[in-house]
């Protein structure tokens, strides 16, 4: 609660303080009244900030004020978007009607400045919510959290025999402690102190494996100085160094000063080895790791002798690569024999062991929803331990992890430090991941746009000119580096991503105020509830009731349909689709995201257009619908429309250079062309042609979208040709299954490509327009085609960073030029004999890639 809630309040006020905002016609009563609310909601949010960046003591202390101040917010951000729609709406009535029609629009628009006492009464009304939480004596209360923090404690002592399935990594790490130099690669200096990174999930075992390279035998025998230290997320050089010397010396040293205690240390440290672990290092906030305070601590240990090592344990990629480690050593998942293990020493006695087959029947699929996580097989273990009922255990089984009773030592709580330490705006995307179900594959393209229908990905001055839509990768990418995301394919610019079935779990606990879904139904009020998911499954079972129950909660902004298949049927609900879709317009009119996908509709209500906050609509699989309402056309917020597969629909409505905002469109249309009018929606950054059967070629309207910067085709099996274009935005081209495309006889004036696919194509050489993206291309995708070779100017690619080259048979070798690619760090072949000429140091062409950092033969880094 408290993360959204500083989250939606910092929206409001960067709303408040744009310059977009300050456009906006209003009252002197109006200005006034949004004047005295930014200043108030700055003042409570900065307090409950710092209540958030501090971790209280009590978490539930401030829950109230976090609530209430929720509520306001979102109410002050419904009424802004309000006024926005209005300017939207005169922007687009500007240039053409009458005066007659002016005036008559000008009344129709809901809250205009017409109704500016209305407006000024309401926004009076939310200060005086604001002063209600100011007056709960949040500035008394805020000495209370001076100082705290999320603060673990660790130890070096362990019992190896205690420890499962670690034996390979204990090994690995033992190979690069044993080692007594290491020179920095690219430098020429030696280094005396390295570093080891053990990165990866909370609960994996990092803290357990350094314990077990700390306390063997030839560690200790071939360091003569061992110091632990846990850091958490206080990283203050001043304070480590004392914890170092007292440690080194065995002295207190509470009163001596920076200079005192380097004297010592040096002293301490002179011709020693030194094996140092740093446990539990973080970069949350202003009291976590940064590059300033790593090099001030690390010139500390400069006196250590030759061969001295630092073991690092962290849940953030950010650390190990600031540290600059020699190795980094990502701790994976046990396998399911290891946890069986761990299960069954842990959930029985000895004395039981093999006397309980159906819960062993039982334990082993428990362990399996653990997801190789031993932490979380200790939690269940545990909690198992002292009951051994059938039905607790079945009913354990059957329940999500994040619904069970858990310790201070288990693994939600040692999961949410992972949420905990994430930057504000970053925990509502991803606590919006809890609405889909546990295995999906989310895609960055469609995820991108729901996060932006939110608000949740903001551009700031920092960012300079980046596009929404590339902050929204680097949320993903900063998520995955946390190890919350499981990045499962990186093909840029788009990534394909998962969760760990046990993080799912913390997304669901984190966020289960605000999010539901219809097998997970809140007891708390439904006025709370502003993100609702409906899977396809529940939807065919046609619970009438269940269904129904989504217009109880009057405040819904997101309504969501996701679905785990590829191949879709038509859902017929236990409701007549049009009729509950109207009465939903009717009810929840602060939806910002609508998912109608695969419905049956076979037609959308005109009234669509009362949705004024809409800005994400998705009717995909609607194979009955045959033409969209013009009242569409009034949904100017609309940023992202998806109509996948809707393959009867003839025509777009003639007003569609109306929707002003539209950045995201996914298109499947029964004509030989693309509308011109697609030509007039200038906002226009992403576009789909998807299964267009009819489509010949793209017309020319596509190339008046001058901000264009990604185009998809796919499944277009009749497309003969790209268009001539003028797209001086375009960065990435993605191309498949159209097999009648002449790439060679089209396509000019594509230039300064970011990234080219092409997807089973007859194509046997590289399309000779492609030289014209020779200094900008970083991704090459070649799958499926009948390539004979890559010409000699394929070695201009200078800013090659990924080729991917899957089942190109007819492609027998790479050009004597590849050496010069030196910006390609990952090549990837799934395709012989190509594949066979890469093999190391033996294949015909190693020599050519051999400097390329990672190189994946059939799905294997070799």
């Amino acid at each position: 609660m408290e993360s959204f809630s500083c989250n939606i309040a910092t929206k409001v006020l960067e709303r408040l303080a744009s310059r977009a905002h300050k456009e906006i016609h209003l009252s002197k009563d109006v200005k006034g009244e949004l004047n005295k609310f930014h200043e108030t909601l700055s003042t409570i949010t900065k307090l409950l900030q710092y209540a958030e960046e501090n971790q209280r003591a009590n978490p539930l202390l401030l829950a109230d004020c976090f609530r209430k101040l929720q509520d306001v917010c979102y109410d002050m951000d419904d009424i802004l978007d309000e006024y926005e729609y209005n300017k939207l709406r005169m922007q687009v009535l500007k240039p053409r009607g009458s005066v007659k029609e002016k005036v008559h629009n000008l009344f129709s628009i809901p809250n205009s400045v017409m109704s500016s006492y209305k407006m000024s009464h309401r926004i009076k009304n939310m200060r005086k919510r604001l002063g209600e939480i100011a007056a709960s004596n949040l500035s008394e209360r805020a000495a209370d959290w001076h100082g705290m923090h999320m603060e673990r404690k660790t130890s070096s002592f362990v019992h190896s025999t205690d420890v499962i399935g670690r034996d390979n990594d204990k090994n690995k790490m033992l190979n690069h402690l044993l080692k007594d130099t290491y020179t920095g690669e690219g430098d020429d200096e030696e280094e005396n102190v390295s570093i080891i990174s053990i990165n990866g999930l909370g609960g994996l075992g990092k803290t357990t494996l350094a314990e077990l390279a700390y306390n063997d035998d030839r560690v200790v025998a071939n360091f003569n100085l061992r110091i632990w230290i846990c850091v958490s997320d206080n990283f203050d050089s001043k304070r480590l160094l004392r914890k170092i010397v007292s440690a080194a010396t065995k002295e207190t040293c509470e009163d001596a000063g920076i200079e005192e205690m380097q004297m010592k240390l040096q002293h301490a440290l002179k011709n020693k080895k030194l094996l140092l672990v740093l446990d539990d290092v973080w970069d949350k906030g202003p009291m976590g790791i940064t590059i300033e305070k790593w090099l001030d601590f690390k010139s500390f240990l400069n006196f250590a002798a030759n061969g001295s090592k630092i073991i690092v344990t962290t849940r953030t990629e950010f650390v190990s690569l600031l540290m600059e480690p020699a190795h980094v050593h990502l701790l994976e998942c046990l396998p399911h024999s290891d946890c069986m293990t761990i299960f069954k020493k842990l959930a029985f006695t000895k004395r039981e062991e093999g006397n309980h087959p159906k819960l062993m029947e039982i334990g082993e699929d428990i362990v399996k929803k653990c997801g190789g996580v031993p932490l979380a097989v200790q939690t269940v273990a545990f909690l198992l331990r002292l009951d051994k009922n059938v039905r607790y255990w079945s009913r354990v089984r059957d329940n999500d992890i994040w619904k069970l009773k858990q310790g201070s030592r288990s693994i939600l709580p040692a999961l949410k430090l992972s949420y905990n330490a994430l930057p504000v705006y970053l925990k509502p995307c991803f606590a919006f991941c809890s609405l889909f179900p546990k295995d999906y594959i989310f895609r960055s393209e469609d995820l991108i746009p729901l996060w932006m229908a939110q608000g949740f990905i903001q551009s700031c001055e920092e960012q300079g000119n980046q596009e929404l839509e590339d902050i929204g990768l680097h949320y993903i990418r900063q998520l995955s580096s946390r190890y919350l995301f499981q990045i499962v394919e990186d093909d840029f610019p788009f990534i394909g991503f998962k969760m760990h079935d046990l993080v799912h779990d913390l997304a669901i606990s984190v966020a289960k105020v605000e999010y539901s879904s219809m097998n997970f139904r809140p007891s708390y009020s439904s006025k709370m509830v502003r993100h609702v998911s409906i899977s396809q499954n529940e939807l065919s079972k046609e619970k009438k009731e269940d269904i129904e129950s989504l217009l109880g909660f009057e405040k819904l902004r997101t309504i969501l349909i996701p679905n785990l298949d590829t191949e879709f049927v038509p859902t017929e609900v236990g409701v007549n689709s049009l009729l509950f879709l109207q009465r939903c317009i009717r009810r929840l009119n602060f939806v910002r995201a609508l998912d109608l996908s695969n419905l049956a509709l076979k037609m959308l209500p005109s009234s669509i257009a009362d949705l004024w906050h809409l800005r994400y609509l998705d009717l995909s699989f609607n194979r009955h619908l045959s033409k969209l309402p013009d009242s569409i056309c009034k949904l100017h917020h609309l940023q992202s429309l998806v109509l996948a597969y809707c393959e009867n629909i003839q025509e777009l409505p003639k007003d569609m250079g109306n929707l002003i905002n539209l950045r995201y469109l996914v298109l499947t249309l029964n004509q030989m062309h693309l509308p011109e009018v697609i030509g007039c929606l200038t906002s226009l950054q992403t576009l789909f042609v998807i299964s267009c059967n009819n489509l010949k070629y793209l017309g020319e309207g596509i190339g008046s979208l001058t901000n264009l910067r990604t185009l998809v085709i796919s499944e277009c099996k009749n497309l003969e040709s790209l268009p001539t274009c003028n797209m001086t935005a375009l960065e990435t081209l993605d191309i498949s299954d159209c097999p009648k495309l002449d790439l060679m006889g089209s396509g000019e004036g594509i230039r300064g490509l970011g990234y080219f696919g092409i997807e089973n194509s007859s194509l046997k050489v590289l399309p000779h327009w492609l030289q014209e993206s020779a200094n900008t291309l970083q991704g090459l995708r070649l799958d499926g085609t009948f390539l004979q070779l890559l010409p000699d100017w394929f070695e201009n690619f200078t800013m090659l960073e990924k080729l991917r080259i899957i089942d190109c048979p007819d492609l027998g070798a790479f050009p004597e030029g590849m050496h010069r690619l030196k910006a390609l760090r990952e090549l990837e072949i799934s395709s012989d004999p190509l594949a066979e000429r890469c093999r190391r140091e033996e294949g015909e062409d190693w020599s050519k890639i051999a400097h390329v950092p990672k190189i994946i033969l059939y799905g294997r880094i070799i």
